[in-house]
């Protein structure tokens, strides 16, 4: 029996979707070895949309159907995880500076953005946004400062419910904290 050969437009829609996750395979291992995130969360939704389009319109065989099928339960799982990584955290610019930071109730992480990608270089255990009166378990209505920057420290004043002072570590590009 003579195997009828993909078309054009199957062939453009399989590529897409082995794009699709292995830039989310990359993701996951990025995220495991260096703290690095790929910036890909926009370009999740529209890949899962074509690929589940392909998959009952363009994809009669069964073979190539249970394939694709494959593919797009791993990707959705791994969509899964992108969006519930961290958990409930709340995220706010940091004034004076070029970091972000990201709480939840006992951590924050300091964040750096990046063209395509963000990389935590710092991350402390602290209860000073942790709020026991809240749903989400920390106060809402911090405010961060930067007061100075070394090659190896931060140096935050933090305005929550008490006023702190506080010093982070940062890490390298390639570190793993």
């Amino acid at each position: 029996m003579k195997k009828k050969s993909l078309t054009l437009l199957q062939k453009v829609l399989l590529t897409l979707i082995t794009g699709m996750l292995l830039i989310m395979f990359g993701d996951l291992l990025l995220r495991y070895f260096f703290d690095i995130s790929l910036a890909i969360e926009l370009l999740t939704l529209p890949f899962a949309a074509i690929g589940f389009l392909g998959l009952f319109m363009l994809f009669p065989q069964k073979n190539l159907f249970f394939g694709i099928l494959l593919a797009l339960v791993g990707g959705a799982v791994l969509i899964f995880y992108k969006v519930t990584k961290d958990g409930l955290s709340g995220t706010a610019l940091i004034s004076n500076s070029k970091y972000v930071i990201r709480v939840t109730p006992h951590n924050y992480w300091i964040v750096r953005h990046y063209p395509f990608a963000e990389k935590v270089i710092a991350r402390k255990r602290t209860d000073a946004f942790f709020d026991p009166n809240s749903k989400m378990g920390f106060d809402r209505g911090y405010q961060i400062g930067l007061l100075k920057e070394t090659s190896d420290s931060l140096y935050l004043e933090i305005n929550s419910n008490t006023h702190r002072l506080d010093t982070v570590k940062k890490r390298g590009l390639w570190e793993k904290i």
